[in-house]
């Protein structure tokens, strides 16, 4: 098989920039036009980037799991997610406004704030002496349950005494470490794949990206766990959950699996992609994206289920705020954003992909890569914004900020494409893959 890079239409290229100009006049509109823009901006910014951060994640996570397993199967539908991968140097480009946000005392981080030691600007739990009034649902009056849910108060002895791990500098050193070994890993799979496309590598390229596969996996899952807690978690210092880390990862395989599948059916659509496909790589791709989506629904019931069982102020507070009680007094508009990711992201999808069928349908299975990217964003979506407040919000501030990050993302995942064959074309296992037929 040949070795033929991608060529991308220049327009392409114009349009993604752009699109990420237009993305970023939107956000300075956003944030001059409402009120408490500049808040409300770089929350929409972090949801954005938390997007795009979850992409490249879950793209790095197939990369390894193949190379874990020994897998032959996904050598031909490799590439993407190497390029994709790699990518996170992108990302830790769009990480610098959240990271000088945080330096200079920004509002998006509680804890972060110049006088956080002394006051600090946040929504706080309801007394810490009426648990069960949250969990339980003891009504409150429709004019005084907002109040309690989101006010401005002293920095509590809870959120201070965290200030060890949330302090300014300790963030910062701690994304770099997070960015430097994602980026090590994802750059040592792509440069020992493209060393294989020279035909100088082959079986000793395989074999040390095998080896290497255990400790990445363990990096990858310790690495994404914390930068979970630090970038998403953080946002209400008062909240934790020990399993918000599996919930994260678990989106970012629906969206890594997701990105990847649809690059690949686009690719084929408009003749890029240098090989076609068989029924049985479609299956295969879209078993893993059903087993994932079905992985986010259970970890989400589970996350909920334990702590609405603990009946932790800190904690139940956190889902009411977010649309997760129906006691009276206690309900907001977050709550149809929540019941959409319940049919959305879980019971629909679940259903639309279960066929086999389906899965080979390339049309189908670009509409529901789509949809679950969609939805994956508007999970993410749902764990950030709520902490503005009870209502429901979208507008120049969430479309410009999703617009630039996503539009600079493709941006520098397609400069690396062009740099690069769309198939491992050196990997000695590429010829058993491209013969792998419908096994049914």
């Amino acid at each position: 098989m040949t070795n033929v890079h991608l060529s991308l239409p220049r327009k392409l290229t114009q349009f993604l920039a752009g699109g990420a100009l237009i993305g970023a006049v939107l956000s300075l509109i956003g944030a001059a036009v409402y009120s408490g823009g500049s808040r409300r901006v770089m929350l929409a910014y972090l949801v954005a980037f938390a997007f795009v951060l979850s992409l490249s994640l879950g793209s790095l996570f197939f990369v390894l799991i193949g190379h874990l397993m020994r897998a032959g199967w996904n050598v031909l539908v490799r590439r993407p997610a190497e390029i994709f991968s790699l990518n996170i140097v992108t990302v830790a480009v769009l990480f610098l406004p959240i990271a000088l946000s945080v330096v200079l005392g920004g509002e998006l981080y509680p804890w972060a704030k110049r006088d956080a030691v002394e006051s600090t600007h946040r929504a706080t739990p309801v007394a810490l002496n009426e648990p069960t009034a949250l969990a339980a649902g003891a009504p409150h009056g429709a004019d005084d349950h907002h109040s309690s849910l989101y006010v401005h108060q002293t920095v509590d002895e809870l959120t201070r005494s965290k200030q060890g791990w949330l302090n300014p500098t300790a963030f910062i050193l701690r994304s770099l470490v997070f960015f430097g070994i994602w980026t090590l890993i994802a750059w040592f799979y792509f440069s020992r794949s493209r060393h294989q496309d020279s035909l100088a590598g082959g079986d000793d390229d395989t074999r040390q990206m095998e080896w290497w596969a255990g400790v990445s996996v363990f990096a990858f899952g310790i690495t994404l766990t914390y930068a979970a807690f630090d970038m998403l978690m953080s946002i209400d210092p008062h909240w934790y959950s020990t399993i918000y880390g599996v919930y994260f990862f678990a989106g970012c395989a629906v969206g890594g699996f997701s990105i990847n599948l649809l690059a690949i059916l686009l690719l084929q659509r408009f003749d890029l992609f240098p090989v076609a496909l068989s029924d049985e790589h479609r299956r295969d791709l879209g078993r893993l994206l059903f087993a994932f989506v079905f992985f986010w629904g259970y970890i989400a019931f589970s996350q909920y289920m334990l702590l609405w069982y603990a009946n932790v102020p800190e904690t139940t507070r956190w889902f009411v705020v977010r649309g997760a009680s129906m006691a009276e007094g206690y309900t907001n508009s977050w709550g149809y954003l929540l019941v959409l990711l319940l049919f959305g992201h879980f019971i629909i999808p679940f259903l639309g992909i279960m066929s086999r069928h389906v899965k080979t349908n390339s049309n189908a299975m670009i509409f529901w890569t789509g949809w679950l990217l969609l939805m994956h964003y508007f999970d993410l979506y749902w764990l950030v914004m709520p902490e503005l407040g009870p209502h429901f919000t979208f507008g120049l501030p969430e479309i410009g900020t999703l617009l630039f990050a996503l539009c600079v993302y493709l941006l520098g995942a397609s400069m690396i494409a062009t740099r690069t064959s769309m198939v491992p074309t050196g990997d000695p296992r590429l010829s058993a893959s491209v013969a792998i037929t419908d096994a049914y």
